[in-house]
């Protein structure tokens, strides 16, 4: 028997991840299983894109606490707020290993690559050899991140961002579709880089990177 997930989220990329959990299980013979979403926005009633709303996104946990086969994913982020919305997590107090690490079936993970709880690797994309993420990381379709690459958590990247090779990234950093970081380069913190974006040198953190070559435009908070 597979899996059973729930979404705590429920609007653009957690509905992608609900829907490409079902083309894997309609056209993979893929064996977890989409449950629901965890949700707070009542105007959105008992559904969102033909799947059930199946929790208050901070009661969802006491809900399926005791069904061992039960796992979560946090989608809740925003790119202007990934640092904010990535410190709700703890409120939700689910325990570390019972976030889901979703692979597409169509995606490439190399053997030698290593996760830890709670990362989304959507169609397409590729995890190079050797690499290292932390938890929480999100990669949408035809990403590439790349050979000896080490990350932390609470990333998110647009599709078709491409993360070069024996990177040091650390946390809350946001790539933009179609945006690209040089190798053997250093990305801090709490970073945004535009659309397009290609980063040829290291960044420090709370930075917005915008341009070709990219360019520090002004500093987070």
């Amino acid at each position: 028997m597979g899996k059973k997930v729930v979404i705590i989220g429920g609007i653009g990329t957690a509905v992608n991840i609900a829907e490409q959990i079902q083309e894997a299980s309609d056209n993979y013979n893929f064996k977890d299983e989409f449950l629901g979403f965890a949700f707070d926005d009542e105007s959105y009633g008992n559904e969102i894109n033909g799947f059930p709303i199946v929790s208050k996104s901070r009661e969802v946990f006491e809900k399926y606490q005791k069904y061992n086969d039960v796992m979560f994913l946090y989608q809740l982020y925003r790119p202007d707020k990934l640092k904010e919305r990535s410190s709700w997590i703890p409120e939700f107090n689910i325990p570390l290993e019972r976030y889901y690490n979703f692979v597409h079936p169509t995606a490439t993970v190399c053997r030698s690559a290593k996760m830890g709880f709670g990362n989304v690797i959507q169609a397409g994309t590729v995890l190079g050899s050797n690499v290292t993420m932390g938890n929480h990381n999100t990669f949408n379709s035809m990403c590439l991140f790349g050979h000896d690459t080490i990350m932390g958590d609470n990333n998110f990247f647009a599709a078709h961002s491409l993360i070069g090779s024996n990177i040091k990234m650390g946390n809350y950093v946001f790539m933009g579709l179609n945006s690209a970081l040089n190798n053997q380069i250093e990305v801090g913190d709490n970073i945004m880089v535009g659309m397009g974006t290609n980063v040829v040198k290291s960044i420090e953190s709370n930075t917005l990177i915008l341009g070709n070559p990219g360019r520090v435009i002004r500093k987070l908070e």
